[in-house]
């Protein structure tokens, strides 16, 4: 069942709403939890939109996430340098290391896209470990504060450090949407379907390539920056394989191919990651075999699966006795009189 445009932006306001006022109607721990959802779920769209968009995935998308966070701790731990300077150069190197990883990583497809992308996420990784000098090896940098914002202390006060990441969270989430529905993002999709094809109508492949990875990494690099305020440090485990492969399970637990699905996997993930680890030490083989189950049966992730169950609740037929018109048509239906 499709709905129209009137009734999407309603329901997309009133779940604004409720986004809103979530901090007044909900406890600390569940707030808590929203804003781990938030910054992790941006990792996760960043995945989730190279490989709905262009069919590939990436193994460096923590890379730039933790770049980002980096940037914060040693500018504001280090420097001292106030707010709004550390996230903006995080970000903006993050972005500018994207740029240049882009180049070598545009040149090739498929299963080597997926190797090159793992090598350079570990570079990254044997960086943060080893130059100690710097980012303080597998210790990290800590005392990472959230910043006040209009007077408000976002370090002291959750429900404001979650409005502030929330207005950022809704703002990727546009932004991507909007990618998706452009011009833009059906020349993408036309390159994931068939790059010769694209190649022939005139069409410039390895910039929509490259730009795709730039606009990915830009997305990382925010909720690298809202991890960094909230956690207060930043390590290599940021920046592993370990992250990179947890966010990869998330999106292939929401739907890979959908934003909806990036942020529902990581949702359940995170949850499960919290609930399954307080009642039993084998959690990760709960974990694995949901994963097995999703793959085998659900290929389409959670969100997938939603659509369908509410495609076939939509098509069912309401019948409310003989006076339903589907009834009285019926030629095995007898008029009573």
């Amino acid at each position: 069942m499709q709905f129209s445009r009137k009734t999407k932006t309603v329901l997309l306001l009133l779940a604004f709403v409720l986004l809103i006022a979530i901090p007044w109607i909900a406890s600390d721990y569940f707030v808590m939890m929203c804003i781990r959802v938030m910054y992790f779920g941006m990792l996760t769209l960043s995945l989730c939109f190279l490989a709905g968009e262009l069919g590939v995935v990436s193994l460096m998308q923590a890379s730039f996430f933790g770049i980002a966070g980096y940037f914060i701790a040693i500018l504001q731990t280090r420097y001292q340098i106030p707010f709004p300077i550390p996230p903006l150069v995080g970000i903006g190197v993050a972005v500018l290391f994207a740029a240049m990883t882009g180049l070598l990583v545009i040149r090739v497809q498929g299963i080597y896209f997926l190797m090159l992308t793992l090598v350079l996420g570990q570079l990254i990784w044997a960086l943060a470990s080893q130059w100690a000098s710097v980012t303080r090896g597998d210790s990290g940098i800590t005392d990472i504060f959230a910043p006040v914002i209009f007077g408000i202390s976002t370090e002291k006060s959750k429900g404001a450090f979650y409005l502030f990441e929330l207005f950022f969270f809704w703002g990727v989430i546009y932004f991507l949407a909007a990618l998706k529905r452009s011009p833009y993002g059906l020349m993408l999709r036309g390159v994931r379907d068939s790059e010769s094809r694209m190649a022939m109508l005139g069409y410039s492949v390895s910039m929509l390539r490259y730009t795709a990875f730039v606009f990915a990494a830009f997305v990382a690099s925010v909720g690298g920056v809202f991890f960094a305020y909230f956690t207060g440090l930043i390590n290599p485990h940021s920046v592993s394989l370990t992250t990179n492969v947890e966010t990869l399970l998330s999106g292939i637990l929401g739907g890979i191919q959908t934003l909806f699905g990036a942020i529902l996997g990581t949702a359940i993930l995170k949850i499960l990651d919290v609930v399954l680890s307080g009642i039993t030490q084998r959690y990760l083989l709960i974990m694995g075999i949901l994963f097995l189950i999703t793959i085998m049966f659900a290929p389409a992730g959670a969100a997938g699966a939603l659509r369908r169950l509410w495609d076939r609740l939509a098509s069912r037929p309401m019948v409310s006795g003989p006076s339903a018109g589907n009834v009285v048509d019926d030629p095995l239906y007898k008029d009573p009189k």
